[in-house]
């Protein structure tokens, strides 16, 4: 009965997959990622209207188009230049405290080398995808690629490759160093399906390395927020490292009183509100296993009693 012992093996492989709950453990939301074989366009980073509200996308600055967000008042955080041995652990903690998922643009050559510190920043790496963050392209040296179009390809491609190496799984965004657009880029990126992602908050952490003049910017931009904001922080610097559970903590205090005076508060959002959506490419596998069990049950019906 060589058809039947071809669909045994045949179930026994693709079972976990058709099936996940029959392959046990808990990486099912881990399998649902996207491949990276998937179609990407630009046009698939605005995701539908849920309510009438606009807002400027982040992008490139004056550049930016209008995305419509899903409501009224909405935050996403991002953290780039990472992952940094004191700044992200304690980054970290402080989201899992509070449940929320951020995007993390990492930037490759941290993950090179085989220093002890050099190891660390890759399981660092891994902890952060395994948290259910987004670890996201930054490049492999933070270089302004629109100043330098001949290292395009190898600065993206190479930090690509070495996210996936170090999480599993690719890269599905990119952030450009210090905002740089240019039309050779972005032909760059459309061509390897890579959107890139933005920002709107920016206290510039950068220039001025004072906790409480980063505190103090951020919740004058989050009050006065309408529609989306994307905040831009640096892992790699204190000063946002230690600002950023005071102005959680402000948010709450400021998102109570506003469902107290019935004022629309400022919901934290994660990134599946800006990682594109992704048609399932067809893969015949219903069709092939239907053709096998019917195989199947012609060939065991031989050796049935009528």
């Amino acid at each position: 009965m060589p058809v039947v012992r071809r669909l045994a093996a045949l179930t026994a492989l693709l079972g976990p997959i058709l099936v996940p709950g029959l392959g046990g453990g808990s990486g099912a939301s881990h399998d649902m990622l996207p491949g990276p074989d998937a179609a990407v366009t630009r046009a698939a980073i605005a995701i539908e209207p849920s309510a009438g509200f606009k807002l400027w996308s982040p992008g490139h600055g004056p550049r930016t188009g209008f995305y419509p967000a899903t409501s009224e008042r909405e935050l996403l955080l991002s953290f780039d230049d990472g992952p940094d041995l004191r700044g992200t652990p304690l980054i970290l903690d402080e989201l899992d405290r509070r449940g929320i998922k951020a995007i993390f643009f990492v930037t490759g050559w941290r993950l090179l080398g085989q220093r002890p510190d050099d190891v660390a920043r890759r399981d660092l790496v891994r902890k952060i995808a395994a948290h259910g963050h987004l670890v996201a392209n930054h490049t492999m040296n933070h270089h302004d690629l629109c100043q330098n179009p001949d290292k395009q390809a190898e600065e993206i491609d190479a930090n690509t490759e070495l996210i996936a190496q170090t999480t599993g799984v690719r890269p599905l965004l990119f952030r450009s160093p210090y905002g740089a657009y240019c039309q050779s880029l972005d032909a760059a990126l459309t061509a390897r399906q890579l959107p890139e992602i933005g920002w709107n908050i920016d206290p510039q952490d950068w220039k001025r390395d004072n906790e409480d003049a980063v505190y103090a910017y951020l919740i004058n931009k989050v009050s006065q927020l309408k529609g989306r904001g994307i905040m831009l922080l640096h892992d790699t610097h204190a000063a946002s490292v230690h600002a950023l559970p005071r102005m959680l903590d402000w948010l709450a205090r400021e998102n109570a009183r506003a469902v107290r005076e019935k004022r629309a508060p400022v919901n934290l959002i994660d990134y599946s509100v800006v990682v594109p959506r992704r048609g399932i490419t067809p893969s015949g596998l219903p069709e092939l296993m239907g053709a096998l069990y019917g195989e199947a049950a012609g060939s065991v019906g031989r050796y049935l009693p009528n």
